[in-house]
């Protein structure tokens, strides 16, 4: 009677240490409501996050004041043009979901709008390109080819993935 009650007792809090594992949010961003844990990034955080990678690249690229105005000016109205972007992207995340989770599935309409998050996709990438080379063009020559080399370094670390931030 004892070995059931104490094997009860062993199954039943490994269940429980489990499902609490599972409840556990997993850092800071984490959101429950989101696959991939991230939130959207707010004004605030995007302006730290932008101060941080010009800190980073002021001193490995030795950048001179004129260059550091000129590179944050660029990712400010970088971020303000991806604005309607990145709320079509959440809205279309958000029809997905919603399509997927009710009884019927609708393969067509979750059909388009995975095309149509292909298609932005796609010009996000386009943009990150121009962005590099509108920012390359603010670099001298010597700045150009040390960045070059750490986008090289940071694109091979991540398996051939773009990383984000031009390597800083």
């Amino acid at each position: 009677m004892k070995k059931r009650i104490i094997i009860s007792t062993v199954l039943i809090g490994s269940l429980m240490t489990g499902g609490l594992a599972m409840a556990k949010s997993y850092g800071p961003g984490y959101d429950n409501r989101n696959s991939k844990g991230q939130k959207m990034m707010t004004e605030e955080q995007h302006q730290q996050r932008s101060e941080n990678r010009l800190e980073r690249m002021t001193i490995i690229l030795d950048l001179d004041k004129s260059q550091q105005k000129q590179i944050k000016e660029l990712s400010d109205q970088h971020w303000q043009e991806r604005e309607s972007v990145r709320d079509e992207m959440r809205e279309g995340r958000d029809e997905r979901h919603s399509a997927m989770r009710n009884g019927e599935i609708d393969e067509a309409a979750i059909r388009a709008n995975l095309a149509k998050r292909a298609g932005l996709k796609a010009d996000r990438i386009v943009e990150r390109e121009q962005m590099k080379k509108k920012l390359y063009a603010l670099l001298t020559v010597e700045q150009q080819e040390k960045a070059e080399k750490i986008w090289e370094t940071r694109v091979n670390d991540r398996n051939g993935q773009h990383g984000k931030g031009f390597g800083f």
